[in-house]
């Protein structure tokens, strides 16, 4: 960004240059055609003289150089500043006389001569300039044999006037050529531009330089001061005012700055002071909503425990009556199938295919039977887990060997070669990885993959077992856990209740991720052995 001080400096010597400028060339032209019209007035007036001098005249009519020194004289004498370069005097036959300055070193026969005597369209005045460089001002006049110049005529030509041509009968006796060297002329107008257009020149500059000062202390240093406490209070620091007390616009601006600052300043203060109140009652609200957030969970975990609790409670009574009571009469059955199959063995009976076939259908249902009773006393009696560092390979291991896993699901077992012990019950675990192990096995009656990753988390053991089954529904995710809640046909719900309580009692956790149609997860989190 380019700052207005450089823009105010740039412009005024821009300014400053042009006036500068145009100034001297106005005053060097002026002086130039001043001097220009001096000289050319200094030559008219000499030819004239010459011209209007009776000796000259006589001097051409008789062919008498003798008569011309006078004259040459009279013309040496008015050559004060030593302007007159060369003269050339001459009638109709011969040049009579032809000199040069003494101080001027010069070929005459460089210097044109007048040819046609009766021309009258040869200028007064015309500018030679010859070969070494030098330039002169020729001044040639014809010399009539009557006619003299009226006192009116000569004073015109000393003004530079034009005068009414006059139709000349009267015969020209010769013409009279003086040259005027440029020199002095140079010289007068190199000394007029050192001592007046260079003075004027420097002088225009000076107070150009003067102004500049003038407006940059007065205008520009005000507006940056202004500027640099305009960022401290874009900063925030509400503090500064501006020092500035002229009786012009800018002081004006200067107080409005003031006024304005100070109204920033108590509307920033009042803000602050709403923000801090505004603060202290957003924590005062987040504090007792978190409070309230964690009474309302204690009270929802409470609630849940305690429906849980009597939900168990009422189950486990009514299984552990149910179970009493039909345990007896399954055992009889199962004793008495297994006198009677002795029995056809012993005797040779012939086989009957069909006796065959309801008695093994009254043994399977006989078994189904005792093991739902053995459920429901498992789930009815709260044994504490007998606890002791085991390693989590040999669990998972003994857990497939009691699992039949069907020859169309893929197992795979991916088990970190350092993980340390757990602190649990195995049998109470076998149960757990046995019922997972089943349900997942039952999720892929067509087929699939079963993955079972063993690895440390923080103070846990995680054993994550995934299978590419039906998968959970999200509506009923929240209830697999609860007893007496199934999807199978011939299950009563009491695997994955049984096995979440298993877990809670050895201060571990059970996650789930489930996705309808693409399968299952269950991470079972088991507590490291303090004892490693």
């Amino acid at each position: 960004m380019v700052s207005i001080r450089t823009k105010l400096i740039i412009f005024i010597g821009l300014l400053i240059v042009t006036i500068d400028t145009f100034s001297c060339l106005f005053f060097l032209t002026y002086a130039k055609k001043q001097q220009e019209e001096t000289l050319a007035k200094l030559g008219t007036s000499l030819v004239m003289l010459l011209a209007q001098d009776k000796e000259v005249r006589h001097a051409l009519n008789y062919a008498q150089p003798a008569f011309l020194d006078t004259p040459i004289k009279r013309i040496r004498s008015l050559d004060r500043e030593e302007e007159v370069g060369y003269w050339r005097i001459a009638n109709a036959d011969t040049i009579m006389l032809e000199e040069t300055s003494p101080w001027l070193d010069i070929d005459l026969k460089e210097i044109p001569v007048k040819e046609d005597m009766h021309n009258p369209e040869i200028p007064l005045t015309n500018r030679v300039i010859i070969s070494s460089g030098k330039t002169f001002y020729d001044f040639t006049i014809d010399i009539f044999e009557k006619h003299s110049f009226s006192e009116e005529e000569f004073a015109a030509q000393m003004l530079g006037e034009e005068t009414e041509d006059k139709e000349k009968t009267e015969p020209i006796l010769g013409f009279i050529q003086i040259g005027l060297s440029s020199d002095k002329l140079n010289k007068r107008i190199h000394t007029f531009i050192r001592q007046t257009i260079i003075p004027i020149g420097a002088g225009i500059i000076v107070c150009g330089v003067c102004i500049t000062l003038f407006l940059t202390k007065y205008i520009v240093s005000p507006l940056r001061h202004l500027a640099s406490i305009t960022l401290d209070i874009a900063r925030g620091n509400l503090t500064r005012i501006v020092n500035i007390r002229t009786k012009d616009e800018i002081g004006q601006l200067s107080m409005n700055f003031n006024i304005m600052t100070k109204a920033l300043k108590t509307s920033y203060d009042e803000k602050d002071r709403i923000m801090t109140q505004l603060r202290d009652h957003v924590d005062n609200l987040f504090k007792a909503n978190a409070e309230l957030t964690k009474i309302n969970d204690q009270l929802k975990d409470t609630q849940e425990r305690l429906i849980r609790s009597e939900k168990l409670a009422a189950i486990g009574k009514l299984a552990s009556g149910v179970g009493h009571e039909l345990r007896n009469p399954l055992s009889a059955i199962k004793n008495t199938l297994f006198l009677i199959q002795k029995k056809m063995k012993a005797d040779a009976v012939d086989n009957n295919q069909r006796l065959h076939f309801l008695l093994s259908i009254v043994e399977k249902e006989t078994e189904r039977s005792i093991k739902i009773i053995n459920d429901l006393l498992g789930f009815s009696r709260t044994v504490k887990p007998a606890v002791s560092p085991t390693n989590v390979r040999l669990i998972i291991e003994f857990s497939l060997s009691r699992v039949k896993i069907p020859e169309k699901i893929k197992k795979t077992v991916i088990i970190e070669d350092t993980l340390p012990p757990v602190s649990v019950d195995a049998t109470q675990i076998e149960q757990v990885f046995i019922n997972i192990l089943q349900n997942a096995c039952d999720a892929m009656h067509t087929g699939g993959s079963l993955r079972i990753c063993a690895q440390r988390e923080n103070n846990f053991v995680s054993v994550a077992f995934t299978d590419t089954g039906c998968g959970i529904p999200d509506n009923i995710k929240n209830k697999i856990f609860d007893p007496l809640f199934t999807t199978k046909p011939h299950g009563i719900g009491l695997g994955l209740a049984l096995s979440y309580n298993i877990i809670q009692r050895h201060g571990g956790r059970i996650d789930l991720k489930s996705k309808e149609g693409e399968g299952t997860c269950f991470v079972v989190h088991l507590p490291i052995s303090k004892e490693v």
